[in-house]
């Protein structure tokens, strides 16, 4: 839960007193940015939760199919780009740090204190005959009729045949809204990419995945201007993060905290809100308007309102809307 306005900042981590520290982590971006990150490995499955009410290991079977193939394709790109030319574009996309009108996080600061709740739709293809221009016409739904304050825009290679395009063109249909890119992200080049289509944001950077990595993408991620929550399945991750300056969490978004027990995921996700630090930025996935209204009540930040749920409404906005805003006004 946000107790202030504590909203990253670009010019915070580039500042001339603090030029060793930026010339140390520029140093450490590029030496990450030189090797993709060893997949991560399948824990089987699910474990029960443990002492304290720590959550289970996430299953990874599937999450570690997605690395794999997300490795092979950025393999391939870093081939070819050579790694001079990678190291020559990290560095000239951080000269020029966004500093993008409507953001994720400011909003955030700004409504929570006033007792609003964020509330951040997906976009994504409901399949493959849904075009690019599709995508913009239910972007524009969901913010005047559905009640967006920012949307979400999948990006893989497996969600859309267009990718950054996508992006793109959500962005130019609501113009004034936060509009963030959502990938499996493992390298900073792919922040680069996000940042060089001027999105505001960027989701998808998971603890479990990248490991010693995180500080570096999240970092990497202020440094350009770009509002980046990490995902985290457990206190110890959130501990670990917050001593390396980490502000912006995520919950429940693509490393779902689901298993074979009634209300399993609310609990998980209301013992992780009571662990962030103080000030610290909240954003929780959820899929249903029962796990909205759990954490609105745990004091989410904001909600990621994903693509099953939105898809269950078809076209009707308006009335999915209205249920979502009575499902996270919290009574006085």
């Amino acid at each position: 839960m946000i107790h202030s306005a504590a909203v990253p900042s670009a010019s915070t981590s580039c500042s001339n007193s603090h030029s060793f520290s930026v010339l140390r982590r520029r140093r450490s971006y590029f030496q990450f940015a030189r090797r993709i990150l060893s997949p991560v490995r399948a824990s089987g499955s699910p474990n029960p939760p443990g002492p304290d009410g720590e959550p289970p290991k996430t299953p990874m079977n599937a999450l570690e199919a997605t690395i794999r193939r997300k490795q092979r394709e950025l393999e391939i790109t870093l081939r070819e780009l050579g790694l001079e030319a990678l190291d020559e574009r990290l560095e000239s996309t951080m000269q020029v740090p966004l500093n993008p009108p409507y953001r994720l996080s400011t909003l955030i600061a700004e409504s929570v204190p006033q007792g609003r709740a964020v509330l951040v739709f997906e976009v994504a293809r409901s399949g493959p005959e849904t075009t690019t221009t599709d995508l913009a016409e239910l972007a524009k739904a969901y913010v005047t009729l559905g009640g967006a304050s920012a949307l979400v825009v999948r990006t893989d290679s497996d969600a859309t045949p267009s990718g950054l395009r996508d992006l793109f063109t959500v962005q130019q249909a609501v113009p004034r809204v936060p509009v963030l890119a959502r990938d499996w992200l493992i390298h900073p080049l792919q922040i680069c990419e996000i940042k060089e289509s001027g999105a505001a944001g960027a989701l998808g950077i998971i603890n479990q995945v990248t490991g010693r990595g995180t500080a570096v993408m999240s970092s990497y991620s202020a440094a350009l201007g770009l509002d980046a929550p990490v995902e985290v399945v457990n206190a110890r991750e959130v501990e670990q993060l917050a001593k390396l300056g980490v502000v912006f969490y995520a919950i429940n978004v693509a490393v779902g905290l689901t298993i074979a027990m009634p209300g399993f995921s609310n609990r998980i996700a209301h013992g992780l809100l009571g662990e962030l630090p103080f000030g610290a930025i909240s954003l929780v996935g959820v899929r249903s308007l029962e796990e909205a209204a759990a954490a609105r009540r745990s004091g989410a930040d904001a909600l990621l309102i994903k693509a099953e749920l939105l898809q269950s409404y078809g076209k009707d906005v308006g009335a999915l809307g209205n249920a979502l805003q009575y499902a996270v006004t919290l009574d006085d």
